[in-house]
């Protein structure tokens, strides 16, 4: 819904104006202020999509609303300013478009020239708005796997690098687990590729079920899992990680064919002390514990 705020203390000048935004289609709703005070209230308070405002008003002016619009901005989305004014002064309509000002109409208008430039400028607001959902995606997108919907390698080597360098700095303890899904290949070459990308994604919701907000479970790649376990020492880490392979352990895929495929997973979990030298060494250690936990049988957690 499109709100349009207008804010101005001559009764027959604001009610033109409502009257030519109602009449419009661009707007759903127009609330009105008749001086600077309430209409700054009702800017903070309603955020509307945007704001006329007459320049010349006693106690808080145009440009004063201005002003602490921009500052309110920079906590979040500008809103569009058009300034009404009958100041022909060229340096103070300039300062005001330096000021944070989208337009500045000129008094006496005309309400089709009025409508227009509204239009304009809600046009490019959404255009922004649309830009900036894009933008947002697009990051989202760079730091996911597709196949998931878990954060993809690149994320996950940003949260451990992170992670790793506020223990060293600090102290704080976290670890890692990274799981490795048993006979992988043999689901792949037996049951075809749909059934392996299905198996991943039951496994990311065995991970996803059980990992803090303020942790970090992604898909490391192939048929590997990393969390990244913030504030958590072994004996931490190793009820998460034996939590995650109950959670594997208990899938069963019913196929169309009606088989039933069971499914486990092997995980190896390092803990951060002052002797490790860089996020790679941890990969590194828990890679090893991993390897051991193959090596013993499968199906089962090493520290």
């Amino acid at each position: 819904m499109t709100t349009i705020l207008v804010i101005e203390d001559s009764d027959g000048q604001r009610a033109e104006i409502c009257a030519a935004l109602r009449a419009s289609e661009l707007v759903d709703q127009v609330i009105e202020a008749n001086d600077g005070i309430g209409g700054l209230k009702l800017l903070l308070s309603v955020k509307p999509d945007l704001v006329l405002c007459d320049l010349e008003m006693p106690g808080l002016d145009g440009e004063k609303i201005l002003r602490m619009s921009q500052q309110a901005g920079a906590k979040g989305e500008a809103v569009p300013f058009i300034v009404l004014t009958a100041v022909s002064d060229p340096i103070r309509r300039a300062r005001l478009l330096e000021e944070g000002a989208s337009d500045t109409i000129t008094k006496p208008f005309h309400t089709v020239d009025l409508i227009a430039r509204v239009g304009l400028h809600l046009k490019l607001l959404r255009a922004q708005r649309e830009l900036t959902r894009k933008n947002q995606e697009l990051q989202r997108l760079s730091r996911t796997d597709p196949l998931t919907g878990l954060p993809n390698r690149r994320e996950l080597d940003r949260v451990l690098e992170a992670e790793f360098n506020r223990s060293k700095r600090y102290g704080i303890p976290f670890s890692i687990a990274m799981g490795d899904v048993d006979s992988f290949k043999v689901v792949n070459d037996e049951r075809r590729h749909p059934v392996g990308d299905l198996v991943l994604q039951r496994v990311a919701d065995a991970m996803r079920d059980i990992v803090r907000e303020t942790d970090c479970g992604g898909h490391f790649g192939g048929e590997e899992f990393l969390a990244v376990l913030g504030s958590n020492g072994d004996e931490g880490a190793r009820v998460f990680a034996e939590r995650w392979r109950r959670r594997v352990e208990d899938i069963k895929l019913e196929l169309d064919t009606g088989e039933t495929v069971s499914v486990t997973i092997s995980i190896g979990v390092a803990s951060w002390n002052p002797d490790i030298e860089s996020a790679e060494q941890m990969i590194q250690s828990a890679d090893a514990a991993l390897y051991r936990a193959k090596a013993a049988g499968r199906n089962r957690v090493c520290i």
